[in-house]
């Protein structure tokens, strides 16, 4: 567990996210622009959420604060059946402290608690701050993708629930019996 503190918010607060969010992303170089382009595209085609009550479970915002300091967010959206974590950063010195992974523990508490199936993700393959905690918290690779403005992606997939879970590992399985050399294609 990192020291830092999660709150669910209705909004990120400003300037304090686009701050964060360009430094989460600078790494990227040249590419950091268009990249803050995008997102910021994504961010104006976004639904509002309510004003009155507790954030829309449609959409969850999660907040990282070490000493009411927003230092890592989450963002994700319900498409169908499925939480896709759409962004997510935390700023370079409070990486390596378990931030992003209790992240997306986070999101997969909501996932489990609104009845989702799965929750979904792209990354850049060289992602490593990433890819690596989501795979030892049980994301698998499901898909790879060239996008025109991110470049080679790989998806991230998450079960919910353990049923779902075995049903992927009895699939997956390799269809020759592992007790038995392979005889390679006929």
């Amino acid at each position: 567990m990192s020291a830092a503190q999660l709150r669910i918010l209705e909004s990120f607060p400003e300037p304090e996210f686009t701050a964060l969010r360009d430094a989460a992303f600078a790494e990227f170089g040249s590419g950091s622009k268009q990249l803050s382009d995008v997102l910021a595209d994504e961010a104006s085609r976004q639904s509002e959420v309510p004003k009155a009550g507790s954030p829309s479970p449609q959409e969850l915002r999660t907040g990282a604060f070490v000493d009411n300091r927003l230092v890592g967010w989450s963002y994700s959206r319900v498409e169908e059946n499925r939480l896709h974590m759409v962004n997510s950063g935390v700023l370079p010195e409070f990486r390596g402290r378990g931030i992003y992974s209790d992240l997306v523990k986070a999101a997969i508490s909501h996932a489990d608690a609104h009845g989702l199936f799965k929750i979904i993700s792209r990354h850049v393959p060289s992602n490593n701050a990433v890819i690596i905690p989501k795979l030892r918290l049980g994301f698998i690779v499901s898909a790879f993708e060239y996008s025109e403005v991110y470049g080679p992606l790989v998806h991230l997939t998450y079960l919910i629930g353990e049923k779902r879970r075995e049903l992927y590992l009895a699939r997956s399985k390799p269809l020759v019996p592992s007790n038995e050399p392979d005889q390679g294609p006929s």
